[in-house]
């Protein structure tokens, strides 16, 4: 027996897979609607039901223009209805692609001590030498020693291997003086782990203070019911 069924894989490609394939066959067939009125009220049903089924799109800048674009490129580029005012319509040309995000820059050295950390070396490295450089220098060591301290649990670290990485990190610019200080962190420091490591949690006590508490309690209701029963002898 032979089933007639339809499968998706032998229907045409969808070109807006987030609309779905229903949204795709209703704007394909839009010019088939002989009357104009209809056929303008028919269309921007399918715009808002685009909305509807999509409705992140609102947070996007021009997300109308977006849907009227999305409509028209859906239908095949022709699409017989009037378009509102202020809106190009007009499908974005095939193949163009936005220009890729740049991968993060891997080959840093010293990662350890954090991205804001290096980045603001960078910054230190472009200003010109006096007390602002100098503010900054040290304000780069300080947080170099919180990243310190919390990497490895501070086991590695001290602060003339500071001086030297920040030094170095700076290609020989930012120079902490021998007689500076790097102030300790505070507890209240924001922690530059990662996360991985977990806190173990504290066993809760007092369980058997409560258990001496009530057989203590019930070793003096006894005493009491024994007095009472010699005083009535």
């Amino acid at each position: 027996m032979e089933w007639d069924i339809d499968y998706n894989t032998s229907s045409a490609e969808l070109i807006y897979s987030e609309y779905g394939r229903n949204v795709q066959e209703l704007l394909q067939k839009a010019n088939e609607v002989a009357d104009d009125d209809e056929r303008q009220a028919y269309v921007e049903r399918v715009i808002t039901l685009m909305l509807q089924m999509q409705p992140s799109v609102k947070q996007q800048e021009n997300y109308e223009e977006r849907l009227w674009k999305h409509a028209f490129r859906i239908a095949g580029g022709a699409l017989n209805v009037k378009v509102p005012e202020g809106i190009d319509a007009a499908p974005d040309p095939e193949g163009v692609h936005p220009e890729p995000l740049p991968y993060p820059d891997t080959s840093s050295r010293m990662l350890h001590y954090g991205k804001n950390v290096l980045a603001l070396i960078d910054e230190g490295k472009k200003m010109e030498d006096g007390p602002e450089r100098d503010l900054l220098t040290y304000t780069a060591a300080y947080y170099m020693k919180v990243a310190l301290s919390d990497w490895r649990d501070g086991k590695f670290y001290n602060e003339e291997m500071i001086r030297k990485d920040l030094y170095e990190l700076s290609d020989k610019v930012l120079v902490l003086p021998p007689n500076a200080k790097i102030g300790e962190p505070s507890s209240n420091q924001p922690s530059q782990d990662s996360g991985l490591r977990r806190k173990k949690k504290k066993k809760k006590s007092g369980g058997s203070n409560n258990n001496r508490s009530s057989s203590s309690s019930s070793r003096s209701s006894n005493n009491n019911r024994s007095s009472r029963n010699r005083r009535r002898r």
